[in-house]
């Protein structure tokens, strides 16, 4: 599962989205490899949202949190993303 915490006035977020998780590659690498997409939107700063990601020491987005059947806990990526960190990182808990 790849948590992707965004909201419509983050500008690092969007360079995130056009950059990496939109592209063709990183699309193509979730489907060939059954990885999940979900979106959390902080667009009015919501309380549960900040609640979830303060765990992992974050207080503003983007946050990005990758989980896999070797990793329950989850691992947090940095703010900016390229494809090959996505892909790296989804590589070592599979």
């Amino acid at each position: 599962v790849f948590l992707d915490f965004t909201a419509d006035w983050c500008v690092t977020c969007k360079f995130n989205k056009v950059t990496t998780l939109d592209s063709k590659r990183i699309r193509k690498y979730f489907f060939e490899n059954n990885v999940k997409l979900l979106r959390g939107d902080w667009s009015g700063k919501d309380k549960k949202i900040l609640n979830f990601i303060s765990r992992y020491k974050r207080y503003g987005i983007p946050v990005n949190i990758i989980f896999g059947p070797g990793e329950r806990q989850g691992i947090l990526l940095p703010e900016i993303l390229t494809k090959d960190i996505v892909i790296n990182e989804l590589n070592l808990i599979r």
